[in-house]
Formats: C-alpha cells, sequence, structure tokens
C-alpha cells in the first residue's frame, strides 16, 4: 500500500511539474520592422539576373511601347498582413518618376494608399534566346505614394483621375 501511495505521489509530482512549466510566460513574438525600401531592396540578397535587368532608361522606353512583351504584377500588403497581388497595366509620368494607375476602388488602390510601398515586377521571358540574360528580362520596382497632395497636382488638367506612385528604386528581376 505505501509502495502504491508512493508511486500516486510522484505521479501526481510530475504531472504538476510538467504542468508548471507548461505555464511558463512563453517570449513575445519578435516585432515586425516596419517595411522600408531598404528592408525590400535587402530581401533577395542575391540578384542573378543583374546583367538582364531593366534600367530607368530601358524601363521608361518599354512602358512607351504598349503592349508591353511582358507581364506586369504589383505586389502589396492588405491591412492584416497578408500578401496581395494584381496584374496591372500601369502608365508612366511624362518624366518618368511616376507610375499612373487608373485603379477602381479596390484593395490594391488601398493598400497604395494605406501602406504606402509597393513593388512592380516586370517580367518577360523568351523561352528560344540562347543567353540566359536574354531568356529572363525585367526589374522589379519599388514605388510609394505620394500622398494626397501630389496626386492632386499630378493629375490637374487629367480627364480621368489617376493614382500616382512615385518611383524609389529599381532593381534586378531575382
Amino acid at each position: 500500500m505505501k509502495r502504491k501511495m508512493s508511486f500516486v505521489m510522484a505521479l501526481i509530482l510530475v504531472v504538476i511539474v510538467v504542468l508548471a512549466g507548461c505555464n511558463e510566460a512563453q517570449p513575445a513574438p519578435a516585432e515586425v520592422p516596419t517595411p522600408s525600401a531598404e528592408t525590400i531592396a535587402s530581401a533577395s540578397g542575391q540578384f542573378y539576373y543583374e546583367e538582364s535587368s531593366y534600367t530607368k532608361e530601358e524601363l521608361i522606353e518599354y512602358m512607351q511601347a504598349y503592349p508591353y512583351p511582358a507581364s506586369v504584377t504589383i505586389a502589396t500588403v492588405n491591412e492584416d498582413g497578408s500578401p496581395n497581388i494584381s496584374i496591372v497595366i500601369p502608365g508612366i509620368s511624362e518624366d518618368g518618376n511616376y507610375f499612373v494607375f487608373g485603379l477602381a476602388d479596390n484593395r490594391t488602390a488601398e493598400n497604395f494608399i494605406e501602406r504606402e510601398l509597393a513593388v512592380v515586377a516586370f517580367y518577360e521571358y523568351n523561352p528560344t534566346a540562347e543567353d540566359r540574360a536574354d531568356r529572363n528580362r525585367g526589374c522589379r520596382v519599388i514605388i510609394k505614394y505620394p500622398g494626397a497632395e501630389v496626386n492632386e497636382q499630378l493629375n490637374e488638367g487629367r480627364e480621368r483621375p489617376a493614382l500616382f506612385m512615385e518611383i524609389v528604386e529599381i532593381l534586378p528581376i531575382g
């Protein structure tokens, strides 16, 4: 009987110790840094297609040759932190410093304004090209919402208002 009682007491003690360990305060989750052009630009770590990526001058020329020979996608972040990808056809301002979007009231437009930063990817794939650099061309462009006042100024005299996003940095495609 003493043996049985000792075993039960030992078992209870083990359960108490295990449960006490479960109640330990968990460390706070690491704080997620606020995105910036620098954090976006450094996210890839290494660029494999630098030699085949568009320069700003090539990008402007590319965008003036509609229809574009490449796919254009935009990455933004939703309010809850989830990713949002959209396919659009932006224009470019006459000075080449802004992308021009004719977006409806949708999630992408909201994200542009509320989170300010986004990435536009231009990707042109030519499977018949012999050289890797010629097979994969394009760039990624970090853009930033310049504010309502700047958008109002840039929309002066326009028949249909647009959303202007400032070009911050042009990066290789990958």
